[in-house]
């Protein structure tokens, strides 16, 4: 937008929507992207957190036996149970897993979900402490922004990153426009320009470039994974008041998903025994030949008790495949839950695009480094917009502003404060007394409190160097905490070893990120290297720099 009030062609207009669209909610948009890219090794920082399982042997493959064994051991946890799921072992889970539900405790309250995990040895249910778990909690805040285990919040979060998912889909549409030598420029890095502006636009380019199919996939995918919540008025115009059946059809399951609760209260749940589960189990790798099965549901219909069996996630690209219910008392199939429409399949695919369950390790370490490239891209745009400004009022010789200065203290704040409030989330589900009553809030205090602290101290002065390293000392512990802890580093598995050769490259990075901003320095945006002659100043903004 023009100072002097002449009309600014097309590509001077997206020039002014990108910088505003990326500005407005970029600190949360990184957040967005870092904790979504940790979240790609969701189970491997799941099963981190738990080192009562790092001792346990490997599971082998589901079996009848084990399924009856679990069983009992559910049945003997929770008689009362209203139903229970029943994850199995893979490559990335060593040890299976069961959700289940336990009625109110009173009324108007809500039902309590309770996971267990199992040695693989003896079937019985493994004590682990009262976590809510590095990877749950990255993946939740991803899309969430979650405050609390049973937070009240959880749909304003999810409409606060829907808003800045759709921002940075403009932002991205409109920096191709902005940008007309874009795939020129991703060839040129001149990290040691005269202009700090140029610098910093040339790796902002690189970054955006470089992955840019990645970004409109994953942000796309993203807003569609919350369709129903973003666009609920298509949905109410076909289905009205029913629409648990727009889901029902979306997910191939005629069925709806309202169940009987009094039935529930009433009935306990059917025990299968190891025959009926080898029965339903020879019937259901006959009916999906050649693929694993991922979960395993017991629960009522109305007065029935159904068996849901689920198939792997990461044998397709599609989210969501084919279901089959049996009938848990005459082991019969019921139903197969499937939807074949196109519309459909369109959603589960873009949904399992980005979740990404489909990956393995090496496609997952792939998708990692663009996800690091996105929360590089979105930095350094936060950074160029304070340079450029910076700039602009040094050479009008004139303050920039307590608006600029603002701008400088969030980004320190959340580009470099973010990454210790993670690693101490991560020392919380360690550290943390086991006894502790709500332990799982606490840990969410802790990562609250320790990012609000990050911004306390960029707004009293503190350096990019001071935060960067104080990040690298936290995720740098992290390992040696694991070894000298206590606890069964050396039994630990390849998952759990992977994490903690992580962390120290995560380490790595930061103490890297410090020592760029060398000692005395400050802070990135306020180097005196960042005033260049009015001319280069010109050719960067007519280019489309934010």
């Amino acid at each position: 937008m023009r100072t002097d009030g002449a009309r600014e062609g097309f590509r001077q207009a997206m020039a002014w929507l990108h910088t505003w669209t990326g500005l407005v909610l970029g600190w949360v948009l990184f957040a967005i992207f870092l904790a979504g890219t940790f979240a790609f090794f969701k189970q491997e920082l799941n099963l981190w957190s738990r080192p009562e399982l790092h001792a346990l042997p490997p599971a082998g493959p589901l079996t009848a036996a084990q399924l009856a064994q679990a069983e009992r051991s559910l049945n003997a946890l929770a008689p009362s149970a209203a139903g229970w799921r029943f994850s199995a072992q893979d490559e990335r889970r060593p040890q299976a897993s069961a959700f289940y539900r336990e009625p109110p405790a009173k009324p108007g309250e809500r039902a309590r979900f309770v996971q267990r995990w199992f040695d693989p040895s003896t079937g019985e249910a493994v004590a682990t402490r009262d976590t809510f778990g590095a990877g749950e909690f990255f993946y939740r805040f991803h899309f969430e922004l979650r405050s609390a285990q049973q937070s009240r919040w959880i749909l304003e979060g999810r409409w606060a990153v829907g808003l800045a998912t759709l921002l940075m889909l403009v932002a991205l549409l409109t920096g191709i426009v902005t940008h007309r030598r874009i795939f020129k420029d991703f060839f040129v890095f001149r990290p040691k320009a005269k202009a700090a502006q140029r610098a910093w636009l040339d790796a902002h380019n690189i970054c955006g470039v470089l992955a840019l199919p990645f970004y409109l996939v994953i942000t796309f995918s993203g807003l569609m994974t919350m369709h129903s919540q973003y666009l609920p008025a298509g949905i109410a115009a076909a289905y009205g008041a029913k629409t648990g059946e727009y889901f029902g059809e979306l997910s191939g399951d005629g069925v709806p998903r309202s169940r009987g609760r009094e039935a529930e209260m009433a009935a306990p749940l059917p025990l299968l025994g190891e025959a009926g589960w080898s029965a339903l189990l020879r019937d259901a790798r006959r009916h999906l030949p050649g693929g694993r099965i991922e979960a395993i549901g017991l629960q009522r219909e109305g007065a029935r008790a159904v068996v849901e069996i689920v198939p792997h996630d990461g044998d397709r690209l599609q989210y969501r495949g084919p279901r089959l219910f049996y009938d848990a008392t005459s082991l019969q199939l019921i139903r197969r839950a499937d939807n074949g429409r196109p519309a459909a399949k369109t959603y589960g695919v873009l949904y399992g695009l980005h979740v990404a369950r489909f990956a393995d390790p090496p496609l997952r370490f792939v998708l990692v480094g663009l996800g690091l490239l996105g929360t590089a891209m979105i930095a350094t745009g936060l950074v160029l917009w304070s340079v450029k400004r910076r700039a602009d009022a040094e050479r009008r010789k004139a303050d920039p502003g307590a608006g600029h200065k603002l701008v400088e203290a969030l980004n320190i704040g959340a580009i470099a404060g973010l990454p210790i409030a993670m690693a101490a989330f991560c020392h919380a589900t360690r550290w943390l007394p086991l006894g502790m009553a709500e332990r799982p809030d606490a840990e969410i205090k802790i990562f609250y409190g320790v990012l609000a602290l990050g911004f306390l101290a960029a707004a009293l002065g503190a350096r990019w160097r001071h935060l960067f390293a104080a990040g690298a000392l936290g995720w740098a512990a992290l390992p040696v905490m694991d070894a000298l802890g206590g606890w069964p580093f050396w039994q630990a598995g390849p998952a759990v070893q992977a994490v903690n050769a992580g962390f120290a490259v995560v380490a790595m990075l930061l103490a890297v990120l410090a020592w760029k901003c060398k000692p005395g320095a400050p802070p990135l945006s306020m180097k005196k290297k960042a005033v260049a002659p009015p001319e280069a100043l010109a050719a960067a903004s007519a280019e489309g720099a934010p």
